[in-house]
């Protein structure tokens, strides 16, 4: 029964690190349906595999690292990630998921009074040890449904260059070593040098997994103040925006009165001539200022309006179907979203020759459902960081975190955003 258990437990854990490297690295290498499936069916198949082979030892050291380059490769087949980053991530997953059995074996042992051969082979599994790995397999969970933002932080961070990756590889190599060494300590029973070497070993590295987590939060908390002070610059930038229409309005309400006034007085003393060029000329000030209701939501009128006249100062064409009765998200959030794609947008289609300026905007509410689609011309396919492309713009408030704010909305509601850039058209997809 624990035998079944075990596995059980550690089929869980399998499938729990593939998903949360998949939902780091999503991007599929092919788009057929029945490719994911056949993907998903090769995953599963290699984690029943590794599940039963590790029903034959508590610490599978050798399952590890072979296990961990073959999953790597699969992985790397069926999804748009280096085989190095799969192989970082499995060796990683599993060595943080072992250290905690080192200290476990040796208290065992020492209270049967038996070798590591028996601890981790020949003695089987047993109910302890299914309790254990059953209290590891919550954290993981707990970490996948709450923490997965700063897990993919701590990933980044690892592979976001060739110099981390080949430095970090080496360090898990020789972890791996010192973990088999610290199993066979206890070959025939633990003595009182074995349980000293073990405990040492196990606190050592378990601090230095807790210290880099405190060093990686620390900075995750950092990277999320940092995205909240720009939050604010965006949604400054916007409201100023909002700002400068109202006192536009009050100014006009205001020149609207003197100018009633001066045409009555003009028809009172029979000035038709003087009424006449003061009609043309406020005709034409209108038409120059002339505001859409684009989607009936004053605020976001307000910007469109904005934006459609620098469109029109750089000669972008502009088209558009808007059909939008309520938005799922704050006006706050929905105005950093806004302001991001827009003058994401706009950069890049002025960058173009003057016939080729397009932009075409998409919002709808379809069965609950909320879609917003923007594609704009480019000059230049923009360059890739991991599964996303990185801003080309000069203004400091941006630098990439702008496209990161978005998505970070976007996902904390629930919603999914893609990025794609075919034949000179780059598109962004949000729905919600």
């Amino acid at each position: 029964m624990s035998q079944v258990l075990y596995g059980v437990i550690s089929f869980c854990k399998i499938m729990l690190g593939f998903l949360i490297f998949v939902r780091i690295f999503p991007e599929k290498r092919w788009k057929q349906k029945w490719v994911g499936i056949l993907g998903w069916g090769i995953l599963v198949i290699c984690a029943v595999e590794n599940a039963w082979d590790s029903c034959h030892g508590f610490i599978p050291w050798l399952q590890i690292i072979i296990y961990g380059i073959v999953n790597a490769v699969v992985i790397k087949l069926f999804y748009q990630s280096s085989f190095l980053d799969a192989w970082l991530w499995n060796w990683l997953y599993d060595i943080g998921y072992s250290l905690l059995k080192i200290p476990f074996i040796i208290a065992r042992g020492l209270y049967l009074d038996k070798g590591v051969a028996y601890l981790n082979v020949s003695g089987g599994r047993v109910l302890p040890e299914c309790i254990l790995c059953l209290f590891q397999l919550g954290i993981i969970v707990f970490i996948y449904f709450k923490c997965l933002e700063r897990v993919e932080f701590l990933l980044r961070q690892l592979t976001k260059n060739k110099k981390v990756k080949c430095l970090f590889l080496p360090i898990e190599i020789v972890i791996l070593i010192v973990i088999e060494l610290m199993i066979e300590l206890g070959n025939f029973k633990y003595n009182t040098k074995d349980i000293a070497v073990g405990l040492l070993f196990a606190f050592a590295m378990i601090t230095v997994f807790l210290l880099y987590m405190i060093y990686t939060m620390y900075t995750y908390s950092r990277m999320e103040q940092k995205n909240l002070h720009i939050q604010k610059e965006i949604l400054a930038r916007e409201n100023e925006i909002i700002t400068q229409y109202c006192r536009q309005d009050a100014k006009r309400l205001h020149d609207l009165k003197h100018t009633w006034i001066y045409l009555q007085e003009c028809l009172e003393e029979n000035r038709l001539g003087n009424a006449k060029e003061c009609v043309h000329k406020h005709l034409e000030e209108v038409k120059q200022q002339e505001r859409h209701t684009w989607t009936g939501i004053s605020e976001i009128d307000a910007i469109l309006n904005y934006k459609h006249q620098q469109m029109e100062k750089y000669g972008i064409q502009f088209s558009s179907d808007i059909e939008l009765y309520t938005l799922p998200i704050t006006g706050e959030d929905f105005m950093i979203i806004w302001g991001n794609v827009l003058d994401n947008a706009i950069e890049a289609a002025r960058k173009c020759e003057a016939e080729e300026r397009k932009i075409h905007l998409l919002i709808k509410n379809v069965n609950e459902m909320f879609m917003l689609r923007i594609r704009n011309t480019c000059l230049h396919k923009p360059k890739r960081d991991k599964n996303w492309f990185v801003t080309t713009k000069k203004d400091p408030i941006y630098h990439g975190w702008g496209t990161a704010n978005v998505k970070q909305i976007v996902e904390s509601a629930g919603g999914e955003i893609e990025y794609t850039c075919e034949r000179n058209w780059f598109e962004v997809n949000i729905l919600i």
